[in-house]
């Protein structure tokens, strides 16, 4: 799934709007048609657990 930021108006949905959750070949359209721009995906990191090192007690 990708996001898609449009460039210009689409559909009823205003130019700047992020339309979310689409499928790659509908967000691939989109840019294909000059009317959205693809966003990376920003993955966040997993938290980290703490670890037994030698501050452990």
């Amino acid at each position: 799934m990708m996001n898609v930021l449009l460039t210009k108006k689409y559909k009823g949905h205003a130019a700047g709007e992020i339309l979310t959750n689409l499928s790659v070949g509908e967000a691939t359209a989109l840019e294909n048609i000059g009317v959205g721009q693809k966003l990376k995906d920003e993955e966040q990191p997993a938290p980290k657990k703490p670890g037994k090192g030698a501050d452990a007690e």
